[in-house]
């Protein structure tokens, strides 16, 4: 398993891409991902943002959860459409109140797996 710095390097390699032509593709600034690369992963508390390392899957082409383990971080478990589609409608719903009482309990939830 590549961790972060190891995983942007062998996508550089594998694609032939700069760091920067990376950073365009993924969305992400060069300096962010030199910080990545060098082992700096210091971009917030806990190391890059779950945001951030959806974008860089995207832009290098990997999983999310491939991303996620580099990173040291909790893979997020997939979600067909139809539950996805379940959980939107029922968000809907619901109050503004209501939708702020349920984000809050889910970053509760995703903050207790993290740790």
């Amino acid at each position: 398993m590549d961790d972060l710095a190891e995983l942007i390097e062998r996508v550089m390699r594998e694609k032939d891409w700069t760091l920067s032509t990376l950073a365009r593709r993924s969305g992400i600034s060069t300096s962010t991902l030199h910080s990545w690369k060098s082992g700096d992963r210091a971009t917030g508390s806990r190391g890059p943002s779950p945001a951030l390392l959806r974008k860089f899957a995207d832009g290098a082409g990997l999983t999310v959860a491939e991303v996620f383990e580099a990173a040291g971080r909790h893979v997020p478990a997939a979600m067909d459409d139809e539950t996805e589609r379940r959980f939107l409608h029922m968000l809907r719903a619901l109050s503004d109140d209501d939708r702020k009482v349920v984000e809050a309990t889910m970053q509760a939830m995703a903050e207790r797996q993290r740790s």
